[in-house]
């Protein structure tokens, strides 16, 4: 395992500098200063004479279901419940919660890929704060946050909710996550090698059926088992809905060192690697590179879009290309 080295371009309110390897909620939570950097522009009002195609900033009446009560005079014919009007032999119609509220789902993968660095912080801690951040950056726009946070043998969904109570609850399920596969990494690596009970295509068939229309969903990950081209759900989710998926890697994963002997261990086995060859160093780079290519294919367009982080990169400016990228909330 490489030894993480702090450098200055990432440095993060509210953490323990030297502790680049763990999460803590106080972390996290220090991350809400951050909003003001990182948050989406707010809407503009149109100043246009004619209609266009400027989405409104209301997201119009919601899918909150309220209830059922007996028509009156002037409501929506549309909104008939005919199951409840035939049972009842009295007309009925359903009555919804204007929503104002978008959906704002983060998907966090801290599997065991993710525990690893040569530079700043594990991906896993960097990834960590960039949800915070996004986290706060939508629950300050008056989104609903929530989403899911997975390791290799843990999965959990947290519901949407407004105000600062769904992301905390969102943090706390991060941090818990965070320390368990960390846990296992440290004292048990040899199982952290084993085949994961969760693949990043479960996640996002779990998040198909729990994420509703139109939702907004911020996806972090390394990528490390995905394959572009085999995942259906990831297709049904962003015909549907607006996704951000941001890849977190570590400069080695994208570019072989300068040309010399390495020696390198995952705690259990040492070996080493000759970066001298041009033509290694190239193939490399090449291999990286089409990866990242073929994830940006998948999450460009139709409304979504596809971000790099680099653990040496600013996170503040990548969270606000996440928002920015999302579409705004009511301001």
């Amino acid at each position: 395992m490489f030894t993480a080295r702090s450098t200055p371009e990432n440095t993060t309110t509210g953490g323990n500098r030297d502790d680049v390897t763990r999460v803590t909620l106080s972390q996290l939570v220090s991350l809400r200063r951050s909003v003001a950097a990182v948050k989406r522009p707010p809407g503009r009002r149109s100043v246009a004479s004619q209609t266009g195609g400027s989405t409104s900033r209301a997201l119009g009446r919601g899918l909150d279901f309220s209830e059922v009560r007996e028509y009156n005079p002037g409501d929506d014919v549309r909104m008939i419940d005919w199951k409840v009007t035939a049972r009842s032999g009295k007309p009925h119609t359903k009555i919804y919660n204007e929503e104002r509220e978008r959906p704002f789902h983060i998907v966090l993968d801290l599997r065991p890929t993710m525990f690893f660095a040569t530079q700043v912080a594990f991906k896993s801690v960097l990834a960590a704060r960039l949800a915070a951040m996004t986290a706060w950056a939508a629950a300050s726009q008056r989104d609903r946050v929530g989403g899911l946070v997975f390791c290799d043998q843990r999965l959990r969904e947290i519901k949407p909710a407004g105000g600062s109570k769904g992301v905390t609850r969102l943090l706390n399920e991060i941090v818990s996550a965070h320390e368990q596969t960390r846990h296992r990494v440290y004292t048990a690596p040899q199982a952290s090698e084993g085949s994961s009970e969760f693949t990043l295509d479960d996640v996002l068939q779990r998040l198909k059926r729990t994420a509703h229309t139109g939702s907004s969903i911020c996806l972090c990950s390394d990528f490390a088992d995905y394959q572009p081209d085999q995942s259906a759900a990831a297709h049904q989710l962003l015909l549907h809905n607006h996704v951000a998926a941001c890849q977190v890697f570590d400069p080695l994963e994208a570019g072989l060192p300068p040309p010399g002997h390495y020696s390198i261990s995952n705690g259990l086995r040492r070996s080493s690697f000759d970066s001298s060859s041009v033509q290694v160093r190239q193939r490399y780079a090449e291999m990286f590179n089409q990866r990242s290519g073929a994830l940006k294919q998948q999450f460009s367009g139709r409304g979504n879009a596809f971000h790099r982080c680099a653990v040496t990169d600013n996170l503040a400016q990548v969270a606000g290309r996440i928002m920015r990228s999302l579409p705004g909330s009511v301001a």
